[in-house]
């Protein structure tokens, strides 16, 4: 009976142990949540994905090449591009003003993203305006130039894709679709000469 009443009082204070250590993991929790979600979101923001880039930009050039035809210098038609797109272009060109603002020469910054970019248009697209900022040459012509054949590559590019899904597609079609629609076609004339020898 002395033993029981130990085991017993053992027992308690282990679930009690246990319950305060659960409850203090879920403030711990709960209290790191807006944290994780933060962190979350930073990690799929900073996700790249070549297609998206290649995508974003034809629009963000047409955007600048809008901003530089109606007389705006490269910096205010930068910052303009910026304030009215979204995603990794953006980004970029939004870390390349910021440091323009806090002291650096956009000239050096555009460098710095050409040789950083994991785009290979995006790189493409701050070597042409570096190059036209250092050597004072016409942004408008360059940029619709630019815009041409960033639109022509991304053409090619969701052709290739589209090329690479249909093969993909007529793997159900083969290996299910079409044996089924066989066996259908077939199983009337089996069971009608299966009939005839009985």
């Amino acid at each position: 009976m002395f033993y029981l009443a130990i085991g017993s009082t053992v027992l308690a204070a282990l679930a009690l142990y246990v319950s305060l250590g659960t409850q203090r993991s879920s403030t711990l929790e709960n209290q790191l949540k807006p944290r994780n979600a933060l962190l979350s979101r930073i990690k799929v923001k900073a996700k790249f994905n070549s297609l998206e880039a290649l995508m974003e930009i034809p629009d963000f050039a047409s955007i600048l090449w809008f901003a530089v035809s109606a007389g705006e210098p490269l910096d205010s038609a930068l910052r303009l591009s910026v304030s009215r797109s979204t995603g990794y272009i953006s980004t970029q060109f939004e870390r390349v003003l910021r440091n323009v603002d806090h002291g650096s020469v956009l000239l050096v910054e555009l460098q710095k993203l050409a040789a950083d970019a994991k785009s290979e248009q995006l790189r493409e697209l701050a070597t042409k305006l570096a190059v036209a900022l250092n050597n004072g040459s016409a942004l408008a012509d360059l940029m619709s130039d630019f815009i041409q054949s960033s639109t022509a590559n991304l053409r090619s590019e969701l052709l290739t894709l589209a090329g690479k899904n249909e093969t993909k597609m007529m793997i159900p079609m083969v290996f299910v679709i079409l044996p089924v629609t066989v066996m259908f076609a077939l199983y009337p004339s089996l069971a009608l000469i299966q009939g005839s020898f009985l």
